[in-house]
């Protein structure tokens, strides 16, 4: 029998490798636990001409293996921005990834003056049963973090750290939410841990940055979901009643730039390949072995989501 383990990492397809990994690394005080060079097999994988190559930094906080970032650098191909000149209701691919730190109002004055903006000042949400302090920021290649710090149920979190957080959170914006959450739950059999929803009852800023005109209008309906039923490694979805804006689906595939896939643990991966292709599960690459390090050889497949989101599973070798 299979078993969903976790969101092993999310995968950012970086312009400037260098930037990116001082910024998450010098900054935040995460660590680099590996540089690589994309194997062959990845790169056939991805559907990348032969000239192709990448190079590869894994990125951790502390050893939370779960969670972790990978920074792939395409050399020797065009590519597009994912999710180019983004506002948060845009559909398609990942549009952002959340990470924990100690004081919000902090990190918005600090980063700013590293090139990130934010899409409103710190603002106080309540989102389900949490309440918290939220910003989103975006910074290179046109991606978006948010950044938060639980205020209820309270949360401690490591000292001596700018960024004390793997990627615990991230978020798709999607068309509908009814048929996204049959496709995760239904098909794919992750678990659905709460749903809310947030609209506003007067004019007012927002994290969003939804002209206050309009805001009244607008309702963000949202479901959050696991692999494993825990709240270590999650992922929201989220659709905007009341607000139309781009479609990136098309976008968010190897090698285009941005926050470009989630890489996810399976206990036998092959059993589960064979239950999605029973449910009919439309398959990007069928089950086979490629090199992914520092894993080694590995049983993988992809597929996409209805909002084109691009989700890989492999098993580990133990």
């Amino acid at each position: 029998m299979y078993q969903l383990k976790t969101i092993l990492e999310v995968v950012y397809s970086v312009g400037d490798m260098e930037k990116v990994k001082s910024f998450f690394c010098d900054y935040g005080g995460l660590s680099v636990v590996g540089d690589y060079k994309s194997d062959r097999t990845v790169l056939d994988f991805w559907n990348l001409n032969t000239s192709v190559t990448a190079d590869e930094k894994l990125i951790r906080f502390e050893n939370h293996v779960a969670g972790s970032l990978r920074l792939v650098k395409y050399h020797h191909v065009e590519q597009k921005h994912i999710r180019s000149s983004q506002n948060p209701w845009d559909i398609g691919g990942i549009m952002d990834i959340n990470l924990r730190v100690p004081e919000v109002a902090q990190t918005f004055d600090e980063i700013r003056d590293l090139g990130w903006h934010g899409l409103s000042d710190p603002l106080l949400q309540k989102m389900g049963p949490f309440e918290l302090y939220d910003i989103l920021m975006k910074g290179y290649d046109d991606i978006i973090i948010a950044f938060t710090h639980r205020v209820q149920p309270p949360l401690e979190l490591p000292e001596g750290y700018k960024i004390p957080s793997h990627v615990y959170n991230s978020s798709l914006t999607v068309k509908n939410l009814e048929e996204t959450q049959d496709f995760y739950v239904s098909k794919l059999g992750f678990s659905l841990l709460n749903e809310y929803e947030v609209k506003k009852d007067a004019p007012m800023e927002n994290m969003f940055n939804i002209p206050m005109n309009m805001i009244q209008d607008v309702t963000c309906k949202a479901n959050i979901f696991s692999l494993d039923g825990t709240r270590d490694v999650m992922f929201q979805a989220c659709e905007f009643e009341g607000v139309t804006g781009k479609n990136f689906s098309s976008l968010a595939i190897p090698p285009n730039r941005g926050l470009l896939m989630y890489r996810c643990e399976v206990e036998n991966v092959s059993e589960y390949y064979d239950a999605l292709v029973k449910k009919e599960v439309v398959i990007e690459q069928q089950l086979q072995e490629i090199t992914i390090e520092p894993y080694g050889k590995v049983n993988c497949f992809s597929l996409r989501s209805p909002d084109g989101v691009w989700w890989e599973f492999l098993e580990l070798n133990t």
